[in-house]
């Protein structure tokens, strides 16, 4: 009887650790590449703020792939690194190294942490803004986007390529029920400044390019509402979209050091939303590189969706 005891208590501590374990890829997948604004700071114990942001107080965070995160405080930047460990996050904010995820999801993000002395709890809280909403645009270390080889870039050598200077587009609105975005190794004389492609519910599909010495260029092409249905359909049932983890990342350290090796990955982050459900999948180095090596393991289905978005984005005209 005491055996069994014993059993039953370390399947219990195994299932535990699975969910943190799943909790964290989740929270991972919320956090990378998106940007934040601070509203306010409130005391748990009175439940009464004791800051506000205000137009004299403006600071914004924008999470990055290769675990820094950039800062902006009344215009001044700073950089820090940051890290997830089960429900906590390692971050450098005002005086404080580490905080717990008291909150994340798609609209806001809040950070729980004591008082030095341990006789309080504050709460730091961020909603989450768009990337032109946020004065964090263009980092150094920020990424392109997306493999859509629409427009050919002219071919350099990718070990003396520069780091590119990229951002994301902005968080997904209501109508959009399809978004790709990033994957794929880049970098070269001319590197992608925009590249990604958003399909509406009504099926318009929207490809944007922007390289930094080019000018933008807008494709946009009708799907059928139809084909636009079976395809999500073929995702989420025959594909398997919906079952997948939300996401896939390094699992070793010669796989977390590639991501600060030119020609740098571009991580790869695919959105589909099918009535009121939306799922999205973060890859952070998403494809083989120039030597057919894979770095992270991911469902081979996902390379099967990629393809076919692209190919619906690649039935347009030329892009102008």
């Amino acid at each position: 009887m005491r055996r069994l005891r014993i059993h039953i208590c370390l399947w219990i501590v195994l299932i535990l650790c699975r969910a943190s374990g799943l909790s964290a890829q989740t929270d991972l997948g919320r956090l990378l590449e998106t940007h934040w604004q601070y509203t306010y700071t409130l005391q748990l114990e009175t439940n009464s703020l004791v800051q506000q942001a205000g137009e004299r107080w403006q600071h914004f965070l924008y999470f990055r792939f290769d675990s820094v995160c950039s800062e902006s405080l009344n215009g001044k930047n700073s950089e820090s690194t940051w890290w997830l460990d089960s429900q906590q996050l390692h971050l450098s904010f005002r005086q404080n190294k580490q905080f717990s995820l008291e909150r994340l999801n798609d609209f806001s993000l809040e950070l729980k942490f004591a008082s030095k002395d341990g006789k309080s709890t504050f709460i730091h809280h961020f909603v989450r803004v768009r990337r032109d909403e946020s004065p964090l645009l263009q980092g150094s270390n920020s990424l392109p986007v997306v493999t859509v080889q629409t427009v050919p870039l002219k071919k350099t050598d990718p070990a003396d390529a520069p780091a590119p200077a990229i951002g994301l587009p902005a968080a997904s609105e209501g109508d959009v029920c399809v978004e790709l975005i990033g994957g794929g190794y880049y970098g070269g004389i001319n590197p992608v400044q925009h590249d990604y492609i958003t399909i509406s519910r009504d099926g318009r599909l929207i490809h944007e390019f922007e390289s930094v010495q080019g000018k933008r260029l807008i494709q946009k092409v009708n799907i059928d509402k139809e084909e636009l249905e079976k395809f999500i359909a073929w995702a989420d049932d025959e594909q398997r979209f919906q079952e997948m983890e939300t996401s896939y990342d390094c699992k070793t350290p010669e796989c977390e050091k590639r991501k600060t090796v030119k020609p740098t990955p571009v991580p790869l982050r695919l959105s589909i939303s099918h009535n009121d459900t939306r799922k999205m999948v973060t890859i952070s180095i998403w494809g083989l590189d120039k030597n057919g090596r894979r770095y992270v393991s991911y469902p081979p289905e996902i390379d099967r969706i990629v393809d076919a978005i692209q190919r619906m984005a690649q039935r347009g005209t030329t892009m102008k």
